[in-house]
């Protein structure tokens, strides 16, 4: 049987840069852009948004173009757009007057978050996708994982939405950004119809690291995918998982935090401790189901709490998480070796790629 091949990527706002710093890294050492290497890259919330910007084409009518977008484009956007989605907030008596504000709507409006995903989605549909896409969020009127598939969409046209919806569905982070309401007609496990309006919150909700996510999508449509017929048992052996996070504050709360925080105190850490604690479980999951050498994790430790809000736009957040990035990854010789020798496995480079940490 075939490789085949998962990239994975992490919500996380606009900590973003730090998965595009990583993958620019890999498209170095493979020679090749992203959609040519993975048979199906899997994202939630700004890991959504990445899936699907690396493999909008040029012209849908003709993939043998390429992709619209370097990652290089794609970096200037978290760089330079980042401050329309998430402004800046104002400082003293404004600051107080908008957390007061917070406990009643997001934090910040649809206008920055519609006019930039609009900018870079265009009128791409999932079936447009240069190669295999899945993209996470959740249905509140339905109370279910609702995940968007190219594989269905290319088979199903009323679920074939555009990439800006699906991007938009899954970075509706609560207490961020407004919820989005989208149509998207299906049926449950019972085949009984669902309701086809859907109102959609951030997937970091409950599968932050779609790693899990994409491996059961590949083993239980793997016939569809090109890879043996229903009766073919799965060789794991030739199955390769690429799970890229977007980092993490290593601080603790204290017990004493925890024990008396309220709703102001919870609403500002809530989101990323879910993350993290998804993000280390599906980790665990991945490395005990998978084959030695055929799953590799690649994310940083954020060590200063101000940092690791999704949220910051300003340029000193960016160029620390990109500092991190070069430093804990792309310079770590053991974890730039892994890199290589996961590739090399994958088939996706050759032993004389090695870089140089």
């Amino acid at each position: 049987m075939a490789k085949f091949r998962i990239l994975s990527i992490d919500g996380g706002g606009l900590r973003g840069v730090v998965p595009l710093t990583i993958l620019k890294k890999v498209e170095e050492i493979t020679g090749k852009p992203l959609w040519q290497s993975f048979d199906l890259i899997a994202g939630t919330s700004t890991g959504g948004l990445i899936a699907g910007a690396v493999t909008i084409p040029t012209n849908p009518n003709d993939k043998s173009q390429g992709c619209k977008y370097s990652l290089d484009y794609i970096m200037d956007v978290y760089l330079n757009r980042g401050k329309e989605i998430f402004p800046g907030r104002r400082t003293k008596f404004g600051e107080f007057i908008e957390k007061v504000d917070d406990l009643r709507r997001p934090k910040f409006t649809e206008e920055g978050i519609k006019k930039v995903f609009t900018d870079v989605c265009g009128e791409s549909k999932m079936s447009h996708a240069l190669t295999n896409i899945m993209i996470c969020s959740y249905d509140l009127r339905n109370n279910k994982p609702l995940i968007f598939k190219s594989r269905v969409s290319k088979t199903d046209p009323e679920k074939d939405i555009l990439l800006y919806e699906a991007a938009r569905a899954t970075s509706a982070g609560p207490t961020y950004l407004p919820a989005f309401e989208l149509v998207y007609p299906d049926t449950d496990e019972n085949g009984i119809e669902e309701n086809r309006y859907r109102t959609c919150i951030d997937g970091g909700v409950y599968i932050n690291n779609p790693s899990m996510g994409a491996l059961s999508e590949y083993s239980k449509n793997h016939c569809e995918y090109g890879f043996g017929d229903k009766n073919t048992d799965i060789n794991y052996n030739e199955v390769f998982v690429l799970s890229i996070g977007t980092g993490s504050y290593t601080g603790e709360i204290s017990t004493p935090d925890a024990l008396n925080a309220g709703l102001i105190f919870w609403a500002t850490r809530i989101s990323d401790v879910m993350m993290k604690g998804v993000n280390k479980t599906t980790h665990y999951e991945m490395t005990e189901m998978m084959e030695p050498g055929n799953y590799l994790r690649l994310t940083i430790d954020i060590k200063e709490e101000k940092y690791s809000d999704m949220a910051r736009s300003d340029s000193e957040t960016s160029n620390y998480l990109i500092n991190e990035t070069n430093s804990q990854v792309l310079s770590d010789a053991k974890k730039m070796k892994d890199l290589n020798d996961f590739l090399v496995k994958a088939g996706l480079a050759n032993n004389n790629a090695a870089p140089n940490a």
